[in-house]
């Protein structure tokens, strides 16, 4: 089984609420290895990265946005781009000069794990266990009421590749470390556990 690595990041709104430590013992109850972590404080310059100004991150979300209020009967009078644009603005806003807890996770299928650890994008429909299901109070309507970026309380790599890409704007090939645990002899070995005769 092929070891996957994961960018998660614990957002300003749960560093607020002392939530570092509870976000944390979710991903390590998973199975999940933390192979890298720092609390830093972004630039703008560093957010837009992340986040970039390009129509391969604008379309995307500009239709989950846009669909969004379509579900709910709303005709916001922009197209996808333009809605993807104040999200990305929105954004960029939200996380600058505020503190932010890197950490890169490891294991098998760490990004689907890392993912359904977070829960939904919408927290109101969040799956119970979850961090946004068992943490949030936010709803789009709130956020969009507020004219700020939504508090989705972690960030969670949507596949390998998005992940590996994330991961290099992050940390530096040397703030990874690559460590055994004795409980990936479960993962990787079929003979963990037996008793000898």
């Amino acid at each position: 089984m092929k070891k996957e690595r994961t960018l998660i990041f614990i957002k300003p709104e749960s560093i607020q609420r002392h939530l570092i430590g509870e976000l944390i013992s979710k991903f390590e109850k998973r199975g999940l290895k933390l192979v890298a972590a720092k609390l830093i404080v972004p630039t703008r310059e560093q957010i837009g990265t992340h986040y970039p100004d390009d129509d391969s991150w604008y379309i995307p979300t500009g239709t989950k946005t846009l669909e969004g209020y379509k579900a709910k009967g709303i005709d916001p009078g922009k197209t996808a781009k333009e809605l993807a644009v104040i999200v990305r603005e929105r954004l960029l806003d939200h996380f600058t000069d505020r503190p932010l807890f890197l950490m890169i996770w490891e294991g098998p299928h760490a990004v689907v794990l890392g993912r359904k650890t977070a829960g939904s994008t919408n927290p109101l429909s969040a799956e119970n266990g979850s961090i946004r299901g068992d943490y949030s109070f936010e709803s789009y309507d709130l956020a969009d009421n507020l004219e700020r970026a939504v508090h989705t309380l972690v960030h969670a790599s949507g596949t390998s590749e998005e992940a590996e890409k994330e991961i290099k704007i992050w940390f530096l090939p040397r703030e990874i470390i690559d460590y055994d645990l004795v409980m990936e002899s479960v993962f990787y070995s079929k003979n963990w556990g037996r008793v000898r005769h």
